[in-house]
């Protein structure tokens, strides 16, 4: 990335690296330390023209869920209602943040963590 001018580095993060969750000790620490990661690799590459964010999704409909809950409708049911917008995300909301990350319109962020959790941390 040096040598070609500078780029975009996204580490995936999760809503639980900014809150906790019972039983979720060692996850919650990961993903916290990857968002201080970002913030850390922001500063010592921002003089090479490299952005370095996170990006923090919700629960996202993935097969994750599945070896959580058993199936998409439990999940559904039981991890929807604890987003403001009352539903799990979709792949393709996360992906289409990732790009904006990417892309030039996102050329004033670094050392930043997006969140995409419909709410979640917000209550």
């Amino acid at each position: 990335m040096i040598a070609a001018g500078g780029g975009s580095i996204i580490h995936i993060a999760s809503q639980l690296g900014r809150v906790a969750a019972r039983a979720r000790a060692a996850y919650c620490t990961s993903k916290g330390a990857i968002i201080q990661l970002a913030r850390a690799m922001a500063v010592d590459h921002a003089d090479q023209n490299i952005r370095v964010n996170a990006l923090s999704p919700g629960a996202i409909e993935t097969r994750r869920l599945l070896l959580r809950y058993g199936d998409m409708a439990t999940a559904r049911r039981e991890a929807g209602p604890k987003h403001l917008l009352n539903r799990l995300g979709k792949p393709e909301e996360i992906a289409r943040a990732a790009l904006f990350l990417a892309s030039d319109a996102a050329s004033f962020m670094t050392g930043a963590d997006m969140l995409v959790d419909g709410g979640y941390t917000a209550i």
